[in-house]
C-alpha cells in the first residue's frame, strides 16, 4: 500500500507530460481542423428504420430470436442491423416504425400459385397478398382454362401479368416469379403443355423460356423418366429450377429433380397394393405403406428434395381443423370484404370447393381421413429427419390466394411440424428452391427489404403468423396497424382490431 502511494504522484506527472508531448507533436486527434477544411460528411438519411422488436431473421436452422436496436433500410434494401445494447447510434431516417415487442421476419413467399381468369388486373392478388404478409409469389403454371377458352397464348399471358406486378415504379404488391407452359412428353395431352420428345426440342424450348424471362420450368407427370432427366440437365445449364408433377417420387429423384409437388408421387413410391387406377391425392393416400416411409424420407433428405404437399388444396375441404374457414371466406365475399369484388361465378367456385365432401358416404370419408392421417405422419417423419416442407398453396381459381398460406401453415402444424420449420417453409426455403435466396428469404444486410412485423411470436404458435402489424416490400410499407389504405375495398374484418 505504501509503494502505490509513493508512485501515484509519479504517474500523475507522467500523464501531464504525455498530454504535453501529444499537443507539441501535433497529434491529429487532438488538433483543431485546419482553417477552411470541409466538415465531415453527414451520413445520408435512411429511408426507413425499424426500432426495437425481436428479430427472427430465418438464417439459422433452429429458432434464434434476438432483440434488436434497429433495422436500417436504404434504397429498398437492408442496410444494417443494430443489435440491442449496441453503442452504435440509430441513424436519422425519413420514416420510422417502432416494432415494440413485435417480431420481425422476412416477408412470406408462396411458391405455388396459379393466376386465373377472375383477375383481369391482378388487383385482388396484390391486395390479398399485402394483407396477409406475402411479398413474393411463384406462378407454376399459368392461365388454366382461361387461355383454352379465349385462345390466348399462355406464355404471353403470364409474361404480361409478371410485367404488371413487378414494374410499378412504387412497390404496391408482391413480386411475381413465373414458369411458362409446362413440358410434357410427346404423348402428353394437357392443353397448355408443350409436347417435347427429344433433347433438341427441350433445349430449344428452354431457350425460348429464357428469352421470355421465366424464373423456372414446370414439368408434367406424364413426362418419362429419361426426358425428365434431360429437362433437369438443360435447366441446370441455364440456371433454372424445375418444379411440377411427378408419377413417382423415386423416379423424379433419380432424374435429379429437387421438388416433389403434391403427395401422390410419395404414395406411388410407397403404396401398399395397386388401386387399379392412376394414383392421385387424396383418393389414394390411404394406400400409403408407412413401413416403407423411412427409406424414401432418407433418399429425399440426402438428395436435398423440397416437398410441397399442398395440404389445403388437397385436404382442406374435409379437414376438421378448417371447418370454420368456409364461413370466413363467405364473409370475405360480402360488401367490404377482402374478396368482395370477385366475379360471382368465381365466388361460387370457392363455395362449391368447400362442400365437395358434403355428399360422400361414410366409407369414402373414412378413407380420405385415413389418407390425410398417413400424409401427416409422413410429413412429420420427413421434417424431423431434416426434410424441407414448403408452405406453398396451389392457390388460384377455387382456392384463395393470401389466406391460403396461413391455412397451409395451420395444417402443417396439425401434422406435427414445428412452428419454426413451418416458417422456414414460408421464407428461406422457397427462396432457396427458386434460386432467389441471394436477395430474399432471410433478413440480412444487403438483401431486399421485404419484411413482416407480427404482434406475437410465430415460432411459439404458428397461428400468430396472422397477427400482422406491418408488411414492408422493398422498404415501402404496404400494411400498417392504423393505415389500411392499400386495402381496397375497405376490409370489415381487419385493421381496426389493432
Amino acid at each position: 500500500m505504501k509503494k502505490s502511494r509513493r508512485l501515484a504522484p509519479v504517474f500523475s506527472l507522467l500523464g501531464v507530460f504525455a498530454l504535453f508531448v501529444a499537443c507539441a507533436t501535433g497529434d491529429p486527434s487532438r488538433q483543431p481542423a485546419p482553417a477552411g477544411a470541409a466538415p465531415a460528411a453527414t451520413p445520408a438519411l435512411a429511408d426507413l428504420v425499424i426500432t426495437g422488436g425481436v428479430l427472427l431473421d430465418m438464417v439459422a436452422d433452429d429458432p434464434d430470436p434476438r432483440p434488436v436496436k434497429a433495422v436500417v433500410i436504404r434504397d429498398g434494401r437492408i442496410d444494417g442491423i443494430i443489435a440491442a445494447g449496441s453503442a452504435t447510434p440509430v441513424p436519422q431516417s425519413a420514416s420510422t416504425i417502432d416494432a415494440g415487442a413485435g417480431y420481425i421476419l422476412p416477408g412470406f413467399f408462396d411458391a405455388h400459385v396459379h393466376f386465373r381468369p377472375w383477375l383481369p388486373d391482378a388487383s385482388i392478388w396484390k391486395r390479398a397478398s399485402n394483407y396477409y404478409g406475402i411479398t413474393t409469389l411463384f406462378d407454376t403454371g399459368p392461365c388454366g382454362e382461361h387461355c383454352t377458352e379465349t385462345g390466348q397464348e399462355a406464355n404471353e399471358w403470364i409474361e404480361a401479368y409478371k410485367e404488371f406486378m413487378n414494374t410499378s415504379a412504387v412497390p404496391d404488391g408482391p413480386t411475381l416469379y413465373m414458369t411458362g407452359r409446362r413440358i410434357q412428353g410427346p404423348d402428353g395431352t394437357h392443353p397448355l403443355g408443350e409436347s417435347l420428345g427429344n433433347r433438341d426440342a427441350i433445349a430449344n424450348y428452354l431457350d425460348s423460356l429464357v428469352a421470355l424471362g421465366v424464373d423456372g420450368v414446370k414439368v408434367e407427370s406424364v413426362l418419362a423418366a429419361d426426358l425428365r432427366a434431360v429437362v433437369m440437365e438443360e435447366a441446370n445449364a441455364r440456371g433454372l429450377p424445375v418444379v411440377g408433377h411427378s408419377r413417382d417420387a423415386r423416379e423424379s429423384i433419380d432424374a435429379g429433380m429437387k421438388f416433389i409437388e403434391h403427395m401422390w408421387p410419395v404414395t406411388s413410391s410407397i403404396a401398399a397394393g395397386d388401386p387399379g387406377d392412376k394414383f392421385n391425392s387424396p383418393q389414394h393416400d390411404h394406400l400409403m405403406d408407412l413401413d416403407k416411409a423411412p427409406e424414401l424420407v432418407r433418399s429425399m433428405v440426402d438428395n436435398g428434395v423440397y416437398l410441397n404437399p399442398t395440404m389445403v388444396g388437397r385436404y382442406g375441404y374435409f379437414a376438421d381443423s378448417l371447418r370454420d374457414q368456409a364461413a370466413v371466406d363467405f364473409q370475405s365475399f360480402e360488401f367490404g370484404g377482402l374478396y368482395s369484388d370477385m366475379p360471382e361465378r368465381d365466388k361460387d367456385g370457392v363455395r362449391a370447393w368447400w362442400v365437395r365432401a358434403a355428399d360422400w358416404d361414410a366409407k369414402r370419408l373414412a378413407l380420405h381421413e385415413q389418407g390425410l392421417s398417413k400424409v401427416e405422419t409422413f410429413l412429420k417423419l420427413f421434417s424431423e429427419a431434416g426434410g424441407k416442407v414448403l408452405v406453398a398453396t396451389d392457390s388460384g381459381e377455387d382456392k384463395l390466394v393470401g389466406i391460403g398460406l396461413h391455412r397451409e401453415m395451420k395444417m402443417l402444424a396439425d401434422a406435427g411440424i414445428t412452428p419454426y420449420r413451418i416458417l422456414l417453409g414460408a421464407t428461406r426455403w422457397p427462396a432457396e428452391m427458386t434460386y432467389k435466396d441471394e436477395s430474399i428469404g432471410t433478413i440480412e444486410a444487403g438483401k431486399q427489404a421485404d419484411i413482416v412485423i407480427l404482434g406475437s411470436n410465430p415460432a411459439a404458435d404458428i397461428g400468430n403468423s396472422q397477427d400482422i402489424r406491418y408488411v414492408i416490400k422493398r422498404g415501402r410499407v404496404l400494411r400498417s396497424p392504423d393505415d389500411c389504405s392499400v386495402i381496397t375495398p375497405p376490409v370489415s374484418l381487419s385493421c381496426e382490431a389493432y
